[in-house]
């Protein structure tokens, strides 16, 4: 005979987490789907893959340029001649 305790039946729980495995996220398919797709969009417009790349480094280091001139004048007064209207003064500040 069975010599052992019968458990109830909120013990056998299944592991893991409460969501159906089949749940995916509609955002988390698109970007799996660029992903993939992405290497065959680049082989078939390569000079157009590589103009958005120049631009992307392009962007990247103005924007690096911009900030350092940003935090070199901060707090300086800075003055602007326009010719036949006048002098305009102004001060770059961090928030």
């Amino acid at each position: 005979m069975y010599q052992g305790s019968i458990t109830p039946a909120e013990a056998h729980r299944p592991i893991g987490s409460d969501s159906p495995p089949g749940s995916r996220s509609p955002l988390g398919t698109l970007v799996f789907l660029a992903l993939v797709l992405a290497p065959f969009v680049a082989f078939a417009y390569p000079v157009a893959t590589v103009a958005l790349l120049t631009g992307t480094v392009a962007l990247a280091v103005l924007s690096r340029s911009v900030l350092r001139t940003l935090r070199r004048r901060d707090g300086r007064v800075q003055t602007l001649t326009l010719p036949g209207l006048g002098t305009v003064e102004y001060r770059i500040t961090k928030n």
